[in-house]
């Protein structure tokens, strides 16, 4: 086979691939937001009546027990990736996604299976988070694989950003029911909408099995470098880019989870909102979240804002602002609440549009699922999956109400020099090798479905597509 034939990948829709890859990212995050959101009627349903801020806290240990879950999802997930290719993966892991979301809305309540209940939750949950394992990184390797040059970032922008709308739509569904019908909600409403959910995957992947295997991943396989490279190898030669996306994880993870995850619960026991002014609050900062994602995506992009950059000023800002952004939070005005929640949410932002590119152009192909999908998985078991319950206790524990921040602020000091020291700038990485230089593959190609537009070879463009302009 020619080899320039086989670099070329078939002619297909930009739009399909952006949707099928969304797709999941939207039923996972709508999901846990809604489990978040519902962290009250859940704890009422799972466990005894009486229990109080027990099975509150029962509830969000759940919430966080689950993210233990996804570190071995990642490790086969990624296996799937590496191995039988990255629409393997992605397929494989919104089924199961699917199938937990659909099981959650028919769990009985503790008055019909007693123990058995919050049991049962649990299990359905270590599912949930044994499919995100593979879900968040397969998605987003797959999206950066098949992005055209010059548009990285807005593809894989749009990807995430499905993200922060499966948490808006989760808002939204919540609101609907408040507005509409309370008492329906808590009494069976919210199973329906988490069966709802879990049907959405079904769409997710039909999408999928529509899509072809990436470029980058085809050539692999033409030149019949395709296969499992055992775990303990991917760790020692490249245990430095693991070490500094472990921390990159961890310091999003728990500003992100303290937002989404705990941050309803704090404005209405903490800051004393009414609960549906808080959702208010936080749609309206997943919007703003959403927009500036977007702009910035466009700049990098551009080459007006240099990947590397972002993520060091990204990572500074979470030490100066989070105990700022906590203290207008808690003045108890709505738009101080909105500033707040912004001014918090703005690190994010910065440090995940740099950094969500690096993270998987410094590796290369055969290592890229795996070697994103390990740090990833574990720092968001230790750190992000358990932020809501550890900031619960803080506040709990001290009657301090800025301890989330001063949770937050210690996590961002950690990270900063690790990130300062450990990301390279990859906007001229090549994604065969993840370093400035082109696989010999592409080398010896020389043809034009591996060079960017100023002549490096070693990047595959989408021909044909419907790109996203």
């Amino acid at each position: 086979m020619d080899p320039s034939t086989a670099a070329r990948p078939p002619r297909r829709s930009g739009k399909r691939i952006l949707a099928a890859c969304a797709s999941g990212n939207f039923v996972e995050w709508l999901d846990f937001s809604l489990y978040g959101f519902s962290a009250t009627v859940i704890a009422q349903t799972f466990f005894p009546a009486d229990s109080g801020a027990v099975a509150l806290l029962g509830t969000f240990a759940i919430y966080g027990v689950a993210f233990v879950a996804r570190p071995a999802g990642g490790i086969v997930f990624s296996r799937i990736g590496d191995r039988l290719g990255r629409r393997a993966a992605l397929s494989a892991s919104i089924v199961m996604m699917g199938l937990a979301t659909v099981a959650i809305g028919l769990l009985p309540g503790y008055e019909t299976a007693g123990i058995g209940a919050p049991i049962l939750l649990l299990v359905c949950r270590l599912a949930q988070g044994f499919s995100a394992g593979g879900e968040y990184t397969g998605a987003a390797t797959f999206t950066l694989e098949h992005a055209p040059p010059g548009r990285r970032a807005l593809w894989t922008t749009f990807v995430h950003s499905f993200s922060l709308a499966g948490t808006l739509a989760g808002i939204l569904v919540i609101l609907l029911f408040r507005f509409a019908s309370p008492e329906a909600y808590s009494s069976g409403g919210w199973r329906w909408t988490f069966v709802a959910v879990g049907l959405l995957a079904g769409f997710g992947l039909y999408l999928r099995l529509r899509l072809d295997e990436t470029p980058v991943y085809r050539e692999l396989k033409a030149d019949g470098a395709a296969r499992i490279r055992p775990l303990k190898d991917v760790v020692r030669q490249h245990a430095r880019q693991m070490v500094v996306l472990f921390a990159y994880y961890a310091y999003v993870g728990v500003l992100t989870y303290l937002i989404t995850g705990y941050m309803p619960t704090y404005l209405t026991k903490v800051v004393g909102f009414e609960s549906t002014t808080a959702l208010v609050l936080q749609a309206a900062v997943v919007v703003f979240q959403i927009c500036l994602f977007l702009v910035l995506a466009r700049l990098i992009d551009s080459g007006r804002a240099p990947r590397r950059r972002l993520v060091i000023i990204g990572s500074a800002s979470g030490v100066v602002l989070a105990v700022p952004a906590f203290l207008l939070i808690t003045t108890g005005t709505v738009w101080t609440g909105f500033l707040g929640m912004s001014l918090l949410s703005v690190p994010i932002i910065l440090t995940t549009s740099g950094a969500m590119l690096i993270a998987m152009e410094m590796l290369p192909t055969d290592a890229r699922f795996t070697g994103v999908a390990l740090p990833y998985n574990l720092a968001y078991a230790l750190f992000a999956g358990t932020a809501p319950l550890v900031g619960e206790l803080l506040v709990t524990a001290t009657g301090n109400s800025i301890m989330p921040a001063v949770y937050a602020t210690s996590i961002a000091v950690v990270a900063l020099p690790v990130l300062f020291f450990g990301m390279p700038e990859t906007k001229d990485f090549h994604l065969g090798t993840g370093t400035a230089e082109p696989s010999r593959s592409a080398l010896g190609r020389g043809n034009d479905s591996s060079r960017e537009p100023n002549g490096r070879p070693g990047l595959h463009r989408t021909t044909g597509g419907d790109h996203l302009a």
